[in-house]
């Protein structure tokens, strides 16, 4: 997608630049710089997920919003010593395993590795980086996607992903965030 990308860029000249960076290291970005950063399906495939997550709040400007989903922990199906089981059967506790990818639709399959962490661990880290979940959704599917796409029928019991918005929070908020749980205490 990046080649097309940039073979687009090439002809339309919308000073648009595709930079390839492991999304653990987002040094060669500038600090404070985007409005919006987003991560679909892919931050639980990032081993080192605590440092994207500590880039993404360095490069995201005051007030800017970090967007991401992921697989639903509570509800994914894990792979631990070479069996597929429910990770409610085994949440805590962090696990990785690889997923093969080689639907009709690719042009070549591949492998990942996915890395299963709570959503604690997920929270703690948005929060140690001074982000703040502001809004969270578990999206269902549409009648015609049901129709569609009858497999989809599963996730009506349990949903499938999370979306989590994250705000990055300038200093004197998080001072009134925590004067304002001290005062309810």
């Amino acid at each position: 997608m990046i080649k097309l990308a940039k073979l687009e860029e090439a002809k339309e000249k919308l000073g648009i630049c595709y930079p390839v960076l492991d999304a653990a290291d987002l040094e060669e970005l500038p600090s404070k710089h985007f409005d919006l950063v987003t991560c679909f399906m892919s931050l639980q495939d990032i081993e080192n997920y605590e440092d994207a997550i500590s880039g993404v709040a360095r490069v995201l400007k005051n007030g800017g919003r970090f967007i991401f989903s992921i697989p639903r922990p509570c509800f994914e199906t894990i792979i631990v010593d070479g069996k597929r089981i429910s990770a409610t059967a085994r949440y805590f506790g962090a696990t990785s395993y690889p997923i093969q990818w080689n639907m009709e639709r690719l042009l070549e399959p591949f492998q990942t590795t996915s890395f299963h962490m709570t959503l604690t661990e997920y929270s703690a880290t948005l929060f140690k980086n001074k982000l703040l979940i502001s809004r969270l959704v578990e999206p269902r599917p549409k009648q015609e996607g049901l129709q569609k796409y009858p497999p989809l029928r599963e996730v009506l019991a349990t949903p499938q992903s999370i979306i989590i918005e994250s705000l990055k929070i300038i200093y004197h908020t998080l001072i009134l965030l925590n004067t304002e749980v001290q005062t309810v205490k």
